[in-house]
């Protein structure tokens, strides 16, 4: 590789991973030289220390993730997901260190009017034979560890009311906790995947090609003569059916003036418009007003207010020259030609 890059294997964009990778072929060159040698004390020593450097080869997964989007997002999700996962840990063990603490009450009123040898006692001991059994009894019944009904049955033994509670608290975590959770890690995903700009750009891209397929779709639909162009006829007549109009409408684009649309999409005024000067129209007329669109629509008009007030001026001095106005300082920007005046 030094010798196809040359000088960019040191002073390239990849210059840090060259120099790595450099690093572990010398460190594999200097472990094959000590492994043939006779194994010596501080030979032995040193080809352990090399042995564990190998295992810095694993930075090198961070090269390959780099290339893969998918993995790259589902490990950035893992990282940003960190900091709501310990909340996540301290919130579900102080709701389960509660729950718990109900059930010891009754555990504990339990063995005191009743002998430990009995059958019911043992599984209360087995299950609730402590806070951190309990606790423990409590996180196996919503992870899967137990089934919760094991869990809840020598519960009955203690007193009835300990039935509804536990199964209060199953409901609770799982449609109520764990969704919770469930949609955090799911949120963080997504605002990870929003921040990710090759993803951006992929899925923009992907926008663009599926609209752009649409759009193709309708014109070759509309166009009857299979001319290459669409005409004016060939666009209301396509229209005119409700079911195509409405598919129209779902590209957001507005069909209710759509003779002006037309006009719009005509960009060269040849009454005819082709396919990609249709694509490029939609894709450029749909939708709302955007905030580029408004500010350009604020500058142009700030720009004509200012001419048009000093031509004002300029006719209220009684100096409005005959003939065709400079250029200069009079001409709309939405205009193509000078703007004339006669006296």
């Amino acid at each position: 590789r030094a010798i196809s890059e040359k000088w960019l294997f040191l002073c390239g964009k990849e210059w840090m991973w060259n120099l790595f990778d450099s690093a572990l072929v010398l460190l594999s060159v200097l472990d094959v030289i000590l492994n043939n040698q006779e194994q010596g004390v501080s030979n032995l020593n040193v080809a352990r220390m090399i042995r564990f450097v190998r295992f810095v080869r694993l930075i090198r997964i961070a090269r390959a993730v780099r290339a893969i989007q998918s993995l790259r997002i589902f490990l950035l999700s893992i990282f940003a997901s960190g900091i709501p996962l310990v909340w996540c840990m301290l919130i579900i063990s102080v709701i389960i260190y509660i729950f718990a603490s109900v059930f010891l009450n009754g555990v504990i009123e339990y063995f005191r009017d009743h002998e430990t040898t009995s059958e019911e006692a043992k599984s209360l001991f087995e299950f609730y034979g402590g806070v951190q059994k309990a606790m423990t009894t409590l996180f196996m019944s919503i992870s899967g560890g137990i089934d919760w009904r094991d869990a809840m049955q020598p519960l009955l033994a203690a007193h009835w009311i300990y039935e509804p509670v536990f199964v209060f608290f199953i409901f609770f975590m799982f449609f109520g906790v764990l969704n919770i959770v469930v949609g955090t890690f799911v949120t963080a995903a997504g605002e990870m995947a929003k921040k990710d700009r090759e993803c951006l750009v992929n899925a923009e891209l992907l926008a663009i090609g599926a609209y752009s397929k649409k759009i193709k779709s309708f014109f070759s639909e509309a166009d009857k003569d299979t001319s290459g162009s669409l005409s004016w006829d060939e666009f209301e007549e396509h229209l005119c059916n409700p079911k195509v109009s409405a598919y129209f409408a779902s590209l957001e684009l507005d069909v209710s003036h759509a003779h002006r649309l037309f006009k719009l999409l005509d960009i060269d005024g040849s009454n005819k418009v082709g396919l990609d000067e249709f694509l490029e129209g939609c894709l450029r007329l749909k939708g709302g007003a955007k905030s580029l669109d408004v500010n350009m629509l604020v500058y142009e008009v700030e720009n004509l207010s200012k001419q048009v007030s000093k031509f004002l001026d300029i006719a209220q001095k009684g100096k409005i020259p005959v003939g065709p106005i400079a250029t200069s300082g009079f001409q709309s920007p939405l205009m193509a030609s000078p703007v004339s005046c006669v006296p």
